[in-house]
Parts: structure tokens; sequence; C-alpha cells
């Protein structure tokens, strides 16, 4: 049988989601919607590295976007702020055949590398060039049997959220992104990261949440929002992205109802899973939080191959001392304007 590759953006293919659906390997970071949002936003060029058999069936998938910076570098990422982007494969030997053409392509481009951040190990010979751990909740249970299934201090949050009058709802509208990204400013600060610029979320409102591809959850007390989490959905798959909360407010637990609030919802809908994104290892308070949820863990792993020149490792040490002594100190205004300028060069 013979094979042949095709290069397609997916933002101007009307059938791209129908096809990739026709499957049971595709998530949400495979739509054309992750797509839309991502080169709208960044002013990244689409390149989905596709393999058809002549009967022009999808034997594999590789999606790719072009990162260009004349601080960074250029170079072909599997996909940029994407928990993860497993290539789909019909065989394994279909990812090697793929892997030729994107490396002839990358070269031609002039790509300093290619990272491929998949969600499981892949049989090739280049070492993981970063490792995270991922997390997925079955929504298949009946609600009390969910409910039974989280950690015992899980349970307890809830209650104590509920008990301290937070309320729940869930929006599709314009007001809640607003809302979410204030909450979201905060968070970051507090993390010591400059927040995603705000032509983000109005990307992921126009391309995922006003075509009913995703949500926002927000928690108030007494009319304050004080939690909030987005949420996207593909096929029978939902996948928690983001979360945000005001840190005078933490004993309430909201963030803790928020989830349970989102869990309910999907599973009513028929979802299959619940995706809680990538964590690092070493975030124990993060990792505290998902596994409380009793889901399915497994290692993320990243590869990079070099196209150009050698690798070089990344410099690690100036990152705590921005994190630890500059950036948290820095007032919201300037760390939003940092982010306008430093996110598409870091993807």
């Amino acid at each position: 049988m013979a094979y042949h590759v095709e290069i397609i953006n997916p933002v101007n293919d009307p059938g791209w989601d129908q096809r990739i659906l026709a499957g049971d390997k595709a998530s949400f970071f495979h739509s054309a919607a992750w797509a839309a949002t991502l080169s709208a936003t960044y002013r990244y060029r689409p390149c989905y590295f596709v393999l058809f058999s002549d009967d022009n069936k999808v034997r594999a998938l590789v999606p790719l976007m072009e990162v260009q910076s004349f601080i960074t570098g250029k170079r072909g990422v599997s996909l940029p702020f994407s928990d993860y982007c497993e290539p789909i494969l019909e065989a394994e030997g279909d990812l090697a055949y793929l892997l030729d053409s994107i490396f002839e392509y990358g070269r031609k481009q002039g790509w300093k590398y290619l990272e491929l951040r998949t969600g499981t190990s892949m049989v090739t010979d280049q070492p993981a060039s970063d490792n995270f751990l991922g997390h997925t909740i079955n929504l298949t249970q009946k609600e009390d049997e969910l409910f039974a299934s989280f950690r015992e201090s899980t349970r307890r949050n809830i209650k104590k959220a509920e008990t301290a009058e937070v309320v729940c709802k869930t929006s599709t509208s314009f007001q809640a992104i607003e809302k979410f990204y204030s909450l979201n400013c905060l968070t970051r600060k507090q993390h010591a990261v400059p927040p995603q610029p705000f032509s983000f979320f109005k990307n992921v409102y126009k391309h995922i949440i006003a075509r009913d591809k995703g949500f926002i959850v927000l928690a108030s007390h007494k009319n304050n929002v004080i939690a909030g989490a987005i949420y996207f959905h593909f096929g029978r798959q939902a996948m928690y992205k983001y979360g945000a909360s005001n840190r005078d407010y933490q004993k309430r637990r909201a963030n803790y109802l928020v989830m349970w609030h989102a869990i309910r919802a999907y599973s009513q809908k028929g979802f299959e899973t619940l995706d809680m994104g990538r964590t690092d290892p070493r975030n124990q308070g993060l990792n505290q939080f998902k596994t409380g949820w009793s889901p399915m863990a497994k290692e993320l792993i990243y590869y990079r191959y070099a196209l150009k020149d050698a690798l070089v490792p990344r410099d690690k040490k100036t990152t705590p001392y921005l994190r630890e002594r500059i950036l948290p100190h820095l007032p919201i205004p300037l760390l939003r304007m940092i982010g306008a300028v430093a996110y598409r060069h870091v993807g």
C-alpha cells in the first residue's frame, strides 16, 4: 500500500474535527479550535503532518506549530502551551515515516529543533527532554459513586465550601472570561509568573467557548468572585485547563467546589473522562489536589530533536532568581505587559 504525506492547516479545513474524531485517539489539543486559538494569539503557523494511505484514510498525524522568534529561535513544537499532544498512529512504524518528512521540512525552514510533547513514551532512541504527570478522572460512574471515590479530605473540602456558602455557576459569557482573567492575574502573580496576554483569553472565548467547546465555572461568596476554572471538551473527553483563585478566601476551599461542579456537569452530559492536565512532579501541592479526585495517573514525556545545531541545555539558574527576587514584587499591570510580549517567544 502506498502512503503520502500532506501538511494541513486545520484552521482552513472545515472537516478537520470530524475527520480526526472518526478514530478514538484525538484529544482537544488536536482540534481546529485549539489550532485557531494558538495561531490567532501568537502568530504561530499551523503545519499538521498527516500520513494518508492510498485510499485517502488518515494513518498518522503529528500536529505542529512553527514558532518564529528572534529571541528563542525558530522551531517546530507539538504543540505550544499544550500539556501533551500525542501523535495519532495506526502503527508504530508510521511515526518514523512522518518524522523523516518533518525533519526534512524543519531543516529547510531553519528550525533549531523539533519538540514532541507526547502522552506516552515512544519507540525512539531519543532521550526524554522533560517529564510531567498527567491525571484523568473516569466520569462513567454514578454521581454518588464518583463522590465516594474521592479522598476523604477532598470530600471534606467540598462540603466545607458548601457550608461556607460558596456558590458555583457555569457560564459561557465573555463577562465570565473577564472575571476569570482578573483572578488569573492574581494567581499568576502569587506564583511569580506573568499572566498570559488577555488576547489569548479573548481567542479562547472566540474559538472555543463561543462555539460550545468549553465553559467557565466561577465560584462566588457574597457576590465576590473568589475562584474559577476554564474547561474544554472534544468528543467524549473533557479537560480542566486553567484554574485561578483569590488567596484571601483560601480557607473557603472554593477551588474544590469548582472542580466538583464541573465533574458533575460533564458526568451528567455523558462525557467519559476529565483530563486534569499536566503537573510538575515537584509541585507537591498541585499533585495532592489532583490525586484527591482518584484519577488515573500516567507519565507525560517530552522529546527534543536537534535539527540545526546541538541542543544547548537550558539555563535554569536565571529562572529561580526572576521568580524569587523580581517577579513577585512587580505590579499586575507591568506583569501583564511582560506576558503580552514574552509568551509568544516561549511556546
